[in-house]
């Protein structure tokens, strides 16, 4: 069952469609810095948005970002230098360590964007033509895939054994699922479907119910120093608090958060001066 929630933008409150958000990151990832051989030579430094990069010697190595290693190497003005982690033997660690039941998170070898690296390196150098500078750049491009695919498994595997002990009020706050070292295109991948499930688990456990329950009754203690209308803010913010929480995925507009603290203040105005026409009695 596919979520309708769109996913956070990356600008304001304007929400991106999954697709829209894979692009966004792989736009984004074009501002990782790489190493490139230039075969041209340029003395004086060039300003980016992102920072100055060169000057360019011929043969010497620098730094760039991303896009700019990416436009040289296909218009056969550089050689990139691959990461360190493009690397078969790297690779093959990596899905050792992914394959290992034992480990509950991800290989810290790769970078959160190494998906979108390998791909943009990859892709440069095939439409770039000449000797390829990756070795065994199709082992790569396979291990990449298996290493992806064992990671979507693993991630499916702790969605599909959530314990409801771990969604009982006392583990509340504790982490549900372990993506630490988690890739970025692999988050946008799961996002919508762990987030529909953790709202599925929540209706069919009650979770939700007997946090709204909990705070209400809160808001009822208050009330009964206070008076009915501080019972009736109490619940108010229960409910909003769980509203909060289930619809933590979407950003509420600004307006209407001050709106609702606004109504806030008015009612607890409204508590003092009654309050204080009591004692005036």
């Amino acid at each position: 069952m596919a979520s309708s929630t769109p996913t956070v933008s990356f600008f304001g409150h304007t929400p991106l469609t999954p697709t829209q958000s894979i692009s966004t990151s792989s736009f984004l990832a074009g501002d990782e810095s790489i190493s490139i051989i230039p075969s041209f030579s340029h003395p004086n430094p060039l300003g980016l948005i992102s920072g100055t990069v060169g000057p360019f010697r011929a043969g010497m190595d620098t730094s760039v970002p991303l896009w700019l290693a990416v436009m040289l190497r296909k218009r056969k003005l550089a050689r990139i230098i691959p990461p360190h982690w493009m690397d078969v033997e790297v690779l093959k660690e990596v899905l050792r360590f992914e394959r290992d039941p034992r480990e509950a998170n991800f290989s810290p070898l790769l970078p959160f964007r190494h998906a979108e690296i390998s791909q943009s390196i990859l892709m440069a150098c095939k439409a770039g033509g000449g000797d390829c500078e990756i070795v065994d750049g199709d082992k790569i491009k396979l291990l990449l895939e298996d290493i992806a695919t064992v990671r979507m498994d693993k991630i499916r595997k702790n969605v599909h054994t959530l314990s409801s002990q771990l969604l009982s009020r006392s583990s509340r706050v504790q982490p549900i699922i372990d993506v630490t070292n988690i890739g970025s295109l692999e988050m946008h991948a799961v996002k919508s479907f762990v987030v529909e499930s953790f709202r599925m688990h929540r209706e069919l456990s009650g979770t939700g119910s007997a946090y709204s329950d909990r705070n209400v009754q809160d808001g009822s203690q208050q009330g009964a120093a206070g008076g009915v209308e501080a019972a009736g803010r109490g619940r108010l913010r229960a409910s909003r608090l769980v509203r909060q929480e289930e619809e933590m995925e979407v950003p509420r507009p600004l307006e209407e958060i001050e709106a609702e603290e606004e109504e806030d203040e008015e009612m607890e105005e409204d508590d003092g001066g009654r309050s204080r026409l009591r004692r005036h009695r």
